[in-house]
């Protein structure tokens, strides 16, 4: 009894002692913080009249600008830091004076070497410094950082190269998708090619004939997205031969908002019992959203389909229609898909 007593007083104590241990730990690292940013905020001040007179756009003169480019030493790194924070909020012409800062400071040209260090958390910064300073003569070295080890310098890589909205890196971009084992997140990527402009038509074309179904979904919702009418050959292909359900899906919704009246019997026949309920129900969507009374009969086939959702749908989808879809509805006031149809047109009318 007595030793397991000790034992329990050992271990009781050694456990208190690790809290204690813990509890200072996070105290200093708190008062190190706290430190650290008090001396920031000391080196800044002298700066930050300057540097509020650029950013809220008011350096009419540059003399400002011209004042914020002295800073040296650990004022420098500490300005630099603080200038990077604001090229998140801000654009234009206070925008292009703040990366002047930076360059003349040498922190463009530092971020392009730090690409290469050793610290992913130093890679991924720099590939955003790049970013927010629209720093396009990087964008090889940016394109080459998609194929780094450490997804959040992918990540900021992709991040950057939106940014710059240089057209030539779309297809590294999209490419980087299907990478092996070092893949960009698809909403990463899609997010970065958006920002790309309309150059990138054709490279969303043969990302829709890549072999990876990631990287065709990202095509397809693009095309859809930016309206390129150029790629409703793959679309349609898509569509009716992809092995892959979540791209017919993609292709579908893209279809119904780029698509031709012709596209009306291309995305009725996928509304068909055999196949899949989710791309039935997509199919249906899409015929609403292409507006072509073609659909009509079809449509209103469906309103007396057993999955009560996609019945809902297809009333949803004639009431876009016009007079033409709703008179498809006469008979059929009383069942709860057009009920409920009828409620959610309503309620998004009244609040539009």
């Amino acid at each position: 009894m007595i030793v397991g007593g000790a034992l329990l007083l050992g271990v009781t104590l050694a456990v208190l002692g690790g809290c204690l241990l813990l509890v200072l730990a996070v105290v200093a690292v708190r008062a190190r913080r706290r430190s650290r940013q008090q001396r920031d905020q000391m080196l800044l001040s002298p700066l930050r009249g300057p540097l509020i007179t650029v950013a809220s756009g008011e350096d009419d003169d540059g003399s400002a600008t011209e004042q914020l480019t002295w800073a040296t030493g650990v004022t420098r790194t500490v300005l630099d830091r603080n200038i990077v924070e604001l090229l998140t909020k801000i654009r234009g012409g206070p925008a292009d004076q703040l990366v002047r800062v930076l360059e003349v400071h040498g922190a463009v040209e530092a971020a392009t070497g730090d690409l290469r260090h050793r610290s992913s958390v130093r890679r991924a910064r720099a590939a955003q410094l790049l970013g927010l300073a629209r720093a396009d003569h990087t964008v090889p070295q940016l394109v080459e950082a998609l194929r780094d080890e450490s997804v959040e310098v992918r990540n900021s890589a992709a991040y950057a190269l939106g940014l710059i909205g240089d057209p030539s890196a779309a297809g590294p971009v999209l490419a980087a998708i299907g990478m092996p084992d070092r893949g960009l997140p698809a909403a990463t990527a899609a997010e970065a090619l958006q920002s790309m402009g309309v150059g990138i038509s054709e490279v969303l074309r043969e990302g829709m004939r890549d072999d990876n179904a990631r990287t065709r979904v990202v095509a397809a919702h693009l095309s859809g997205e930016r309206s390129f009418t150029r790629g409703l050959p793959e679309l349609r292909h898509l569509l009716d031969h992809d092995a892959d359900l979540t791209v017919r899906e993609t292709a579908a919704t893209a279809i119904g908002r780029l698509g031709r009246d012709e596209d009306a019997v291309v995305l009725a026949r996928h509304t068909a019992t055999d196949e899949p309920l989710s791309l039935r129900r997509a199919c249906v969507q899409a015929l609403g959203e292409l507006g072509d009374g073609a659909a009509v009969p079809v449509l209103a086939a469906l309103l007396d389909d057993p999955d009560p959702r996609l019945a809902e749908l297809s009333a949803s989808a004639l009431l876009a229609l016009g007079p033409v879809g709703r008179d498809a509805l006469s008979g059929h006031e009383d069942e709860p898909a057009v009920r409920t149809a009828r409620l959610v047109a309503s309620l998004q009318k009244a609040s539009a």
